[in-house]
């Protein structure tokens, strides 16, 4: 089994991961995206 990889950051957190996507696919780069919600939409 592979190791986790290990972090430095201790707000660093995952919030979902896509095994099947990881085992299937050679994922070359981790993206962190986030969205905002202003006005009516709170």
């Amino acid at each position: 089994m592979a190791k986790k990889k290990q972090t430095s950051d201790p707000n660093y957190k995952v919030i979902a991961e896509n095994r099947r996507a990881r085992f299937d696919y050679a994922i070359e780069d981790d993206i962190e995206c986030a969205i905002v919600l202003e006005g009516s939409e709170v």
